[in-house]
């Protein structure tokens, strides 16, 4: 009675000692599964900075079209709301954070433009009204009023459009170039 009574018991723990070691070996392989995971997923960073006005992600690299969009607002106030005190700051500004490959070329059009702004004695504003973006090509377009002075007199006021193309590496969007597409002339 006795040595059956064992048998049972030994039995019935053996049972639930292979119930565990099975439990422990689905938990394992999910802790690996879980790992592994880690180890290759992409994160997606949610980015939202007091003067930017809507949150943008970032992941592996791709970046979402607000991302694009307030990075090309952020350069337009740069490159167009200027004037010959101001151009060679935001021409600093702008150049870290261009793409090495441009940097020279988007250096000689920003001197340029400075050149023009002391020689002229000009300012501009520019007023954004449509952003397009286009995430494969990682380009904007921005449509709006430029408005031009020279000293508290405006000399012009044209609808215009300008394509921005940008560069998305290692977490950092970079200016690639900065073109006007077109211009209609408004009435003031």
């Amino acid at each position: 009675m006795r040595l059956r009574l064992h048998n049972v018991r030994l039995h019935h723990l053996i049972h639930q000692r292979n119930i565990f070691v099975g439990l422990s070996a689905a938990l394992l392989g999910a802790n690996i599964l879980l790992a592994l995971k880690t180890f290759f997923h992409l994160e997606r960073i949610l980015v939202m900075p007091p003067e930017i006005h809507q949150s943008f992600w970032v992941e592996g690299n791709r970046v979402s079209n607000h991302y694009v969009e307030e990075m090309a607002l952020f350069f337009a106030h740069l490159l167009l709301d200027t004037s010959e005190a101001s151009a060679p700051f935001h021409r600093e500004v702008i150049l870290r954070y261009a793409q090495p490959e441009s940097y020279g070329a988007l250096k000689t059009q920003l001197l340029e433009d400075e050149q023009r702004y002391k020689k002229e004695q000009l300012s501009t504003s520019f007023k954004p009204s449509v952003v397009e973006v286009d995430n494969k090509k990682m380009t904007a377009d921005l449509t709006g009023d430029l408005l031009s002075y020279v000293g508290s007199k405006k000399i012009s006021q044209n609808r215009e459009t300008y394509r921005f193309h940008f560069h998305y590496d290692h977490g950092r969007l970079q200016i690639v170039s900065f073109l006007l597409v077109k211009t209609e002339a408004k009435e003031s």
